[in-house]
């Protein structure tokens, strides 16, 4: 880093939440993760715990847990579409690629960050370790855009697959249609944010002079100037993916991504004895995912257990509480301690991409 430049580390430390922001923040997110598994055990159709637990199936469980690792490997790989270039260019081509054991690294430590705190607030991980990295090219304001990238298209996907899963998906003869509509609601409500925070992140990347120009004018003095620097930089790394050879193959991973993401909770499905299809299986991966957009606990708590309960309600009969209970607790643990084993090699992988020579890739 520059000496001019200021690091991430010291931006972030002139916004950091007082000691007592961080007890409420906590508190809101307990209350909230209360209120949402309240409403679960009062009006939903599964048990927090299942009992009994029916699996009969279990070696398809033990497929879903393999999974883990591709879904995984798959899931942090995406960002070399957008980061590469960004390296290869500040380099000028000495370093062709971003280093791929930060890249690898830094997913696996920030999943389970991003889980456990609540209100999202461990979003910012990843960018911090990709930064700290000191890759050519790549400071802050070039993390935090390939994340937010990132997370559009996921958004957007995950939108896709809800209007496909509850296409194609066998909607249980219980099913309230009012339940049916106000999910499809939602989804097209999330749809056009989704779609309106792409069209803003097109529209820096095609005009970045004019984003810097209106930062510049909106925030005065130095503080300005700095601002409207990062949104230049924020909005060539989005540019980055403008280029087809880039944007088409980073595309194409994400569908893996959520491909291998729906196959997962496919094999848990029929692991607990729940003969659904691929469609039922997108339809809860896109549920679940847009409920843990809302505020809840720590390690996704109420949330992941309120849209388990959405989706179930549309999927299932009475008489599979049992089996249905038993798949959400499961899927719950899967994601939670799959997530906190991997962090173990992503956090060796980060020791030996600091111990490796600077020009090592």
């Amino acid at each position: 880093m520059s000496g001019t430049e200021p690091s991430a580390a010291s931006d972030l430390d002139d916004r950091r939440p007082s000691a007592t922001r961080r007890v409420l923040l906590w508190l809101a997110s307990l209350v909230a993760a209360a209120l949402l598994l309240l409403i679960v055990v009062r009006f939903g159709p599964i048990d927090l715990w299942p009992d009994p637990l029916v699996l009969p199936a279990p070696w398809l469980f033990v497929a879903a847990c393999a999974l883990q690792i591709p879904y995984t490997l798959t899931r942090a790989m995406r960002l070399r579409f957008v980061l590469d270039p960004l390296v290869t260019a500040a380099s000028d081509d000495a370093q062709r690629r971003f280093d791929w054991r930060v890249l690898q690294g830094s997913g696996m430590v920030s999943y389970p960050i991003v889980i456990m705190l609540p209100f999202r607030l461990g979003e910012l991980s990843r960018p911090l370790l990709l930064t700290r990295a000191e890759q050519p090219g790549v400071k802050f304001a070039e993390s935090v855009s390939a994340i937010a990238v990132e997370r559009v298209v996921d958004g957007l996907v995950i939108v896709g697959m809800l209007f496909f899963g509850l296409g194609f998906a066998t909607i249980a003869g219980n099913a309230d249609p009012e339940t049916v509509a106000y999910v499809r609601g939602f989804g097209r409500l999330m749809a056009l944010t989704f779609v309106l925070g792409l069209g803003a992140l097109l529209a820096a990347a095609l005009r970045p002079e004019l984003l810097e120009r209106i930062v510049e004018r909106t925030i005065p003095g130095r503080l300005g100037q700095r601002a409207a620097a990062a949104a230049g930089r924020i909005a060539g790394t989005i540019a980055v993916l403008l280029d087809w050879r880039r944007g088409l193959p980073f595309l194409l991973w994400s569908l893996i991504y959520w491909a291998l993401t729906i196959c997962q909770l496919w094999l848990v499905l029929l692991a607990c004895g729940l003969a659904l299809g691929f469609a039922d299986a997108a339809a809860v991966v896109a549920i679940v995912g847009l409920a843990i957009q809302l505020p809840g606990g720590p390690a996704q708590a109420g949330s992941f257990q309120f849209g388990m309960a959405a989706a179930l309600g549309l999927l299932t009969a009475p008489a599979q509480q049992a089996a249905a209970s038993s798949f959400a607790a499961l899927m719950y643990l899967l994601q939670l301690a799959g997530a906190c084993a991997l962090a173990l090699p992503g956090a060796w992988l980060l020791a030996r991409a600091r111990r490796a020579e600077p020009d090592a890739t």
